[in-house]
């Protein structure tokens, strides 16, 4: 695509962010601000221009899921005609490239990557009554492996930092260096491992520190708030003292603090990278103006005042609302999602969602939509998805895997397996040229961990799993003392963090908001949180009387859909048929411009989305916009 072209609806901040100079640049990006969208096309602008080579590019991302869809939004873009161009990974998947290539040129095996943690922890804990914790032991050797904290450190460490933790600091910092010393003796690594062992290659050899920075040259980050200081060595030793860097990321959304990661590393790169630009993304085109303006009556108990700006049409105001107790609030939580979806729109369930702090308060809330009709999305369920990764790992070279997942594809009536197979197709696409087997998948898929899967449904899920999604509906549940903020964030920085959830939280919904809490919950006195007390001032409060009551199952006629739902149905059927992610097939910057200015031809469609992608879909488009206003005629 033309450098000209990838311009096209932009802003006029976004324009200059992908436009800079090939120094050191740092973006704020506020949530919703077409972010990913900036940094794909900063990638191809500069593989257009011709100031940077797309095989000598490195993209890092946090999940597999932001992976998988900026190399599909790239190949969307015209970056390369396949996959292999441009190397984009999570910091553990691209550890894992670099070390296997790097043991592969030393004629050394590579260890293997343990496929139970907590099997080999409780190796270590032995018969410690600790045992039955080890989940939680797990959390805070990962949290002290984030940190760069060694066991013989750890105890003095946690405890001035004040860090929350299931038994005394000395009890851990001894079952932490039984847990590596094991790991030494049988010569087995977990994910963070892989990172360090890079780290310590690019120290100690020179001349291989300097081919890995030859081969990336131009080095982007995405997310970089949630990085923490063991990513951050990485991303320093990849840098070294090159400017070529283009880091993304917001303040206001850096919420892992709890899992090793400090948003301090993000604040501080101005200064340690020097000479750097910092560009700013104020628009937020995912939230109407009331939920923003719920959002920034939260992000000011963090002492951060929100410059953002609302592109979005109004929507319906924010609903507060307060229950007697958590069993009240799940059934109210029902009724909410049944108004909203009984006021009609395409895929009703699918586009909602409801927001929680912890994983306990999940439960009550599946079984409160499950008994009134609500269809729920579930995880995918574990066992199954293990012995489907267990089988595709006996196939010994590329041939056999392409094969297995033929005979899935062709006989295989489960979803899982089906899910896994396509897994395995993408693997073999992207960056794994040469020498693969199963074991590699296997490790692939360990170190990519997978978004859950399911049927259409209404999504019950916390606060940090909802991180980079969104939908139209979004109900923020157990809004209360305690909970919210939690009564584990002790220190100013925890406080400060769990402000920053909820405004991601209140950040995922588009159109409508909601938010509940309990006066009571499992008979301790809670009540309204602080953070969100505000709320009312620039939003709505209503009586539960007021919610309507759910008389029928929604009905598929006589209602009114709106043209930007009848779009994200096309993008969701479209991206179904060709095994894409929606934002691959239309961003949502552009769907909802299209919905605002209705363009009536391919011409005024091109300026949109540029004319290559606007004869492709074109016809489809202009068909549903033409009947849109037909209907409203």
């Amino acid at each position: 695509m033309a450098a000209e072209e990838l311009l096209r609806a932009m802003d006029a901040d976004q324009r200059a962010a992908v436009t800079c100079p090939e120094t050191a640049t740092v973006i704020h990006a506020g949530a919703g601000s077409g972010k990913t969208r900036v940094l794909t096309h900063r990638i191809a602008y500069r593989i257009a221009t011709g100031s940077a080579a797309a095989e000598r590019v490195l993209a890092i991302t946090f999940t597999r899921e932001a992976a998988s869809e900026m190399r599909r939004r790239l190949l969307h873009l015209g970056v390369a005609r396949n996959l292999q161009s441009v190397t984009v990974g999570t910091f553990h998947a691209i550890a894992l490239a670099l070390l296997r290539q790097r043991l592969s040129d030393l004629h050394k095996p590579m260890p293997a990557i343990i496929n139970n943690r907590q099997q080999l922890l409780a190796t270590a804990i032995g018969d410690h009554p600790l045992a039955s914790r080890a989940r939680e032991i797990l959390i805070e050797i990962d949290w002290a492996h984030a940190r760069l904290i060694q066991p013989a450190t750890f105890a003095q460490t946690a405890s001035r930092l004040g860090r929350y933790a299931p038994a005394p600091h000395n009890e851990i910092a001894t079952i932490y260096k039984k847990y590596e010393q094991l790991k030494l003796q049988r010569n087995v690594l977990d994910l963070d491992d892989l990172i360090t062992r890079v780290i310590e290659a690019m120290r100690t050899d020179n001349a291989y520190a300097q081919a890995v920075r030859w081969r990336y040259r131009h080095l982007f980050v995405d997310e970089a708030q949630d990085m923490n200081p063991l990513q951050y060595e990485l991303f320093d030793a990849i840098r070294g003292q090159r400017s070529d860097v283009f880091v993304v990321g917001d303040p206001m959304q850096a919420i892992y603090g709890w899992n090793g990661s400090d948003k301090k590393l993000f604040d501080e790169l101005p200064d340690k990278l020097r000479g750097t630009t910092v560009l700013h993304l104020p628009n937020n085109y995912r939230c109407s103006p009331q939920i923003l303006a719920a959002a920034k009556a939260v992000a000011a108990h963090a002492d951060h005042k929100l410059n953002a700006k609302s592109m979005r049409p109004d929507s319906e105001p924010v609903i507060a609302k307060g229950f007697s107790d958590n069993e009240s609030e799940a059934a109210g939580i029902a009724t909410m999602l049944w108004s909203y979806a009984s006021r009609g729109g395409a895929n009703p369930w699918k586009m909602s969602a409801v927001l929680v702090r912890t994983n306990n308060q999940v439960e009550p809330i599946v079984d409160a939509l499950v008994a009134s009709g609500i269809p729920v999305r579930t995880s995918r369920p574990a066992p199954e998805l293990t012995s489907a990764i267990s089988d595709a790992s006996q196939c010994t070279n590329r041939n056999s895997l392409m094969t297995w997942a033929t005979d899935v594809f062709t006989e295989s009536t489960s979803e899982i397996q089906r899910w896994v197979a396509e897994q395995l197709q993408l693997f073999l696409k992207l960056d794994h040229p040469g020498s693969v087997d199963g074991r590699t998948f296997a490790s692939w898929m360990r170190t990519n961990p997978a978004e859950q899967q399911g049927p259409d449904g209404v999504e019950v899920l916390t606060f940090h799993s909802a991180k980079g999604r969104e939908w139209d509906c979004v109900v923020v549940a157990g809004a209360e003392v305690g909970l919210l903020p939690h009564f584990s964030a002790i220190s100013k920085e925890q406080q400060q963090e769990e402000v920053r959830l909820a405004y991601v939280a209140l950040t995922r919904a588009s159109h409508q908001l909601f938010i509940t809490w309990s006066e009571s919950r499992k008979g301790r006195t809670t009540g309204r949180s602080s953070l969100v007390a505000e709320i009312s001032d620039s939003s709505r409060t209503i009586d539960h009387n007021e919610i309507p009551k759910r008389t029928a199952r929604i009905s598929s006629s006589g209602r009114k859909v709106s043209l930007e739902d009848q779009i994200k149905k096309w993008r969701s059927d479209r991206a179904r048929v060709i095994r894409q992610l929606p934002n691959a097939v239309l961003a949502d910057h552009e769907l909802n411009l299209i919905a605002l200015q209705k363009p009536t031809s391919i011409e005024d469609l091109g300026k949109i989305v540029g004319q290559i992608t606007a004869k492709q879909i074109g016809p489809d488009l202009l068909s549903i916009i033409a009947k849109a206003g037909a209907t409203v005629k």
